[in-house]
């Protein structure tokens, strides 16, 4: 079994894979400090442990600590490359682009050679396009629905009461509706449009709010778990 660890920025995604493919996902909050946080994995000791680290090199150390530590053995983390498996990056410096948006397009590029567009909607909203060559034709980065809400609400005066998550495709009636719709339609929209200028068989939404968008979205898959997926590809390729 390999013990899947994708780290993001605010919480730690834990799964086992086996021959069936990726098993037993767990969600863990490490407010800001991932490595502390790992001791909430499973006992159970895996045969290989793959990681996705977006944390920074500062945490790296003290994750393969932790993880050494506790399972006896040194993980692997997922590095971005500029060509791998088919995949070519349109980044000029390919380290400079997240391991996470690497692993969606890996995952999906791993499935089907077909043209796709991927978007990971969490703490950023990100959308890379790769054409039917394997060839990244570039993407963008843009805040995502807490980010959005965040951002509004420190840089105006107004008060609001609870937010909610009802978000939904039209105008909002009260101040708390206004604040939540401007961000939700502004992520909508922001997919839409690229959606429209680069247009492929799939369009993927991955991350932690593709459940909120997706039903607004009908011509795009919710795949949550992207992230995983690609790394277990990642750990199978480099076998």
């Amino acid at each position: 079994m390999i013990l899947l660890l994708d780290i993001g920025n605010s919480r730690i995604k834990a799964a086992m894979s086996g021959d069936s493919g990726i098993e037993s996902i767990t969600a863990i909050a490490h407010d800001g400090a991932p490595a502390a946080a790992l001791s909430q994995l499973p006992d159970e000791k895996p045969s290989r442990i793959a990681v996705a680290n977006v944390t920074g090199a500062a945490h790296e150390q003290q994750i393969e600590s932790a993880l050494r530590t506790r399972y006896g053995m040194a993980p692997a983390f997922a590095r971005t490359q500029g060509e791998y498996g088919g995949l070519k990056l349109a980044y000029a410096q390919p380290q400079r682009l997240g391991v996470d948006r690497w692993l969606m397009m890996l995952a999906l590029w791993s499935e089907t050679r077909e043209a796709f567009g991927v978007s990971g909607a969490g703490t950023a909203l990100t959308y890379d396009a790769v054409d039917a060559n394997g060839q990244h034709l570039g993407g963008f980065i843009a805040a995502g629905l807490s980010t959005h809400l965040q951002a509004v609400l420190g840089a105006t005066r107004f008060g609001t009461g609870e937010l909610g998550a009802q978000y939904y495709d039209g105008l909002g009636q009260d101040t708390e509706a206004c604040v939540s719709q401007g961000a939700f339609l502004a992520c909508l929209s922001a997919l839409e449009h690229v959606a429209r200028r680069h247009p492929a068989p799939r369009q993927v939404l991955s991350g932690g709010d593709a459940p909120l968008l997706q039903p607004w979205l009908p011509d795009w898959t919710a795949r949550p778990q992207l992230v995983l997926e690609g790394l277990l590809a990642w750990a199978r390729l480099c076998a």
